[in-house]
């Protein structure tokens, strides 16, 4: 039953981790709290908490109803991100002290594990203060790597980009290469190994994937491609920026990152040209590769966080729960931010083959995350992205 003893105004945070979809979770929060009289005002923290730190703030029910919907094709995080703040006493001091001055009785945190994290010490600091607030988050990584839930939003819309990137690449290494041309694709993975594993979907033989948990031996990384450049006309490594030889070493020395080391051992070692490819922030910004099912989920976490708010549940992370049917569907939930924090969720055990090649499974579980296309509003032929007013 909706708590009808609970008033004030709302604030959203957007955190540290972007993805594709985080404007279209915000989009929902809006959207969902402009329908309840409870709720008075709609805040937009600045550059994450430090925007409540400055207090600077954005009242985003005065936002015109064309951006709002323009949210859903913007990329990146039209508030703005920091990547944390201190969380001493003095900021927690000061944080609570501006919710008091602003009237917040409802927060909410888009962001991955290190959002999670803060909003969990927010949550303690709330209850011994004895200061009545709903805080709730919205799992949005791309990396993927939050317990209990299904999946994180923006993950299907960023593997969605790298599959499509890597088989418009292969168009080109077909074209140009015979039996010597190897490209190798960086991605931005830490240390999950969900993004690079989504390689697989390309369906394509030429590719070899070496996932952040994986032992790095050079010598059966030369043997691989070797073979791999004998089988077929050029070959596609894809990596993430984490590699772990066999000492429990980085791969890579200071200042070098993973595309540059990995072409410097093909080209010390075989005769071949070498392309290297660092797709960087891009799995963040593909608003042209955006999935509808990733950005759909997205706007309706949005929403549940809110309606979840008003039922005087707190502390709580939006969780994503996938149908045991044939047919992908998904319900939501909630998930104690205690069992979030201090966990990470990699890729399962038993969907790895025995010589520790990903199977079927993996296919199975993503294929769902990254189908539909979603066009944004286009000026003279190119996007037209959000911006709010301040």
């Amino acid at each position: 039953m909706m708590s009808d003893l609970l008033a004030g105004n709302v604030l959203a945070v957007q955190l540290e981790c972007l993805s594709p979809v985080s404007n279209a979770i915000l989009g929902g929060i809006i959207s969902e709290a402009l329908n309840y009289e409870s709720i008075e005002e709609i805040y937009g923290s600045i550059n994450g908490f430090r925007g409540i730190l400055n207090h600077n703030l954005i009242d985003l029910a005065l936002q015109p109803q064309q951006t709002i919907r323009d949210l859903m094709f913007t990329p990146g995080a039209v508030l703005g991100v920091s990547e944390s703040i201190g969380r001493s006493p003095e900021e927690m001091e000061a944080i609570f002290a501006a919710f008091e001055e602003y009237n917040i009785h409802f927060l909410f945190v888009i962001g991955g594990l290190q959002a999670q994290v803060i909003t969990l010490e927010l949550s303690k600091v709330a209850q011994k203060r004895n200061y009545k607030i709903q805080i709730i988050s919205i799992p949005d990584t791309i990396y993927n790597n939050l317990p209990i839930t299904d999946h994180c939003l923006g993950y299907g819309s960023a593997v969605k980009f790298i599959a499509a990137t890597l088989k418009e690449l292969s168009c080109y290494m077909a074209a140009v290469a015979n039996h010597d041309l190897v490209n190798i694709v960086e991605i931005k993975s830490g240390k999950s190994d969900w993004l690079v594993a989504s390689a697989l979907l390309d369906g394509n033989t030429s590719n070899i994937i070496l996932l952040p948990s994986d032992t790095f031996s050079e010598g059966n990384f030369l043997k691989s491609v070797q073979n791999m450049l004998k089988a077929n006309t050029y070959c596609n490594v894809i990596a993430g920026d984490f590699l772990i030889n066999e000492d429990g070493n980085y791969v890579t020395g200071q200042g070098m990152d993973t595309a540059t080391k990995l072409r410097e051992i093909l080209e010390e070692s075989l005769e071949v040209r070498v392309l290297a490819t660092k797709l960087g922030a891009l799995p963040y910004t593909s608003a042209h590769f955006l999935s509808k099912t990733d950005i759909d989920e997205a706007y309706v976490c949005g929403i549940k966080a809110v309606s979840f708010a008003l039922d005087d549940i707190t502390g709580k992370m939006v969780t994503i729960l996938r149908s045991e049917s044939t047919r992908y569907g998904v319900e939501y939930g909630m998930a104690d931010l205690a069992n979030i924090c201090g966990h990470e969720k990699g890729i399962p055990e038993h969907w790895f083959n025995e010589d520790g090649k990903l199977n079927n499974n993996f296919a199975k579980y993503s294929l769902p995350l990254i189908q539909g296309n979603m066009t944004p509003t286009e000026i003279d032929g190119l996007p037209k992205f959000a911006v709010l007013k301040k």
